[in-house]
């Protein structure tokens, strides 16, 4: 699992092959700290499938920046 660091939290990151192993589906792990408390939350998909381990981890990641930025 690859990690990047995006302001204050931590973003744990892959992709996974379909069963069929047509394309790569990603999901990522989000830890912040929240005060004395530590935060998580999972971002599953994306919506869509990818035809590359690369794009498919660069638009999970994309979208946990997203996540971050609008919501936390």
């Amino acid at each position: 699992m690859n990690e990047h660091n995006y302001g204050t939290h931590l973003i744990k990151f892959k992709a996974d092959r379909t069963a069929d192993e047509n394309y790569w589906i990603g999901e990522a792990h989000v830890q912040y700290n929240d005060g004395r408390t530590l935060r998580c939350f999972e971002v599953h998909g994306p919506a869509g499938t990818f035809n590359s381990k690369e794009a498919a981890e660069e638009h999970v990641l994309a979208l946990a920046k997203t996540l971050i930025d609008k919501f936390i």
